[in-house]
């Protein structure tokens, strides 16, 4: 039933909504984004290590009918159609690359961010750069610097150094990620995500570790974020892996859109938590 839910939102949502892909010049090489076109504060989503903006498809139909706002995907540099810089690479470059495809774009005023794993850094580092254009963020299973202390540092640096190393065209996104995780952690040590926006943080109950320390620590450090300001709070997504938002697409959309519906006006909201029961009775 649910395939069918969103086979059928998917199609009614193409009927009514201008989709544009386009490939944007950020300074001597072009990131591709895919853009749904809605009206108030744009929604910005951050794919996780690995993954180009394609991962998010899924769910877009479902948070442009609730929300009704503009989503934003992209693929990082050296990812989908995006191309990258192999002299102008990590993670600052590519903060850097996506604020001026943002202007270019038309789109480099307030944002919502929703980021997954690696995604959160990225996301963290654009927050930090912009705390005034970021009026909201939902974090899925993020990474966060709490989670990298010394030691875990100097061990994810040993299993990137025993990994095999390729340049092949395919594989330049994942090179660099790797090539730069050094680079990653000294720009993100010092770049803290504001206490001034709100933000939810969703939980995987399984996650991407199989080192009991890693598990625990990793739940500590998100519980630890959703509990360190009164604006965030954070939610363990009881029953899925570290893609909480493809096991369970409805807790992510509903996630989004409750932490939108906080920047609308009363009437708006009504009207989007109208809409977001009807769309669960579909189901």
């Amino acid at each position: 039933m649910k395939k069918l839910f969103f086979i059928f939102l998917f199609t009614s949502i193409q009927a009514r909504s201008q989709t544009v892909d386009t490939l944007v010049n950020v300074g001597g090489y072009h990131l591709n984004f895919h853009i749904v076109k809605g009206r108030g504060i744009p929604i910005l989503f951050e794919s996780g290590g690995g993954n180009d903006g394609t991962i998010w498809y899924g769910i877009l139909p479902a948070v442009s009918d609730v929300t009704g706002a503009t989503l934003i995907t992209y693929d990082r540099a050296g990812f989908g159609k995006s191309e990258i810089d192999t002299n102008r690479h990590g993670i600052l470059n590519g903060v850097k690359a996506l604020e001026t495809g943002l202007k270019k774009l038309g789109y480099d005023g307030p944002v919502v961010l929703v980021a997954h794993s690696l995604g959160g850094f990225y996301a963290t580092l654009y927050a930090y750069r912009n705390p005034k254009k970021v009026k909201a963020a939902v974090l899925i299973d993020a990474s966060n610097m709490c989670f990298y202390n010394k030691q875990r540092i100097m061990s994810t640096q040993a299993i990137i150094d025993k990994q095999p190393k390729s340049k092949s065209p395919g594989n330049l996104g994942n090179y660099y990620i790797s090539a730069d995780f050094q680079n990653t952690m000294e720009v993100m040590s010092s770049a803290p995500f504001p206490d001034n926006i709100p933000a939810t943080d969703l939980i995987s109950e399984r996650t991407p570790f199989k080192d009991s320390a890693d598990i625990n620590d990793w739940k500590r450090c998100q519980q630890e974020f959703g509990w360190s300001a009164p604006n965030r709070k954070a939610v363990i997504a009881y029953g899925t892996g570290h893609y909480v938002f493809l096991d369970n697409p409805s807790l992510a959309i509903d996630a989004i859109a409750m932490q939108y519906a906080q920047l609308l006006d009363k009437p708006q909201q009504e009207d989007l938590y109208r809409h977001l029961h009807n769309l669960e009775k579909m189901k």
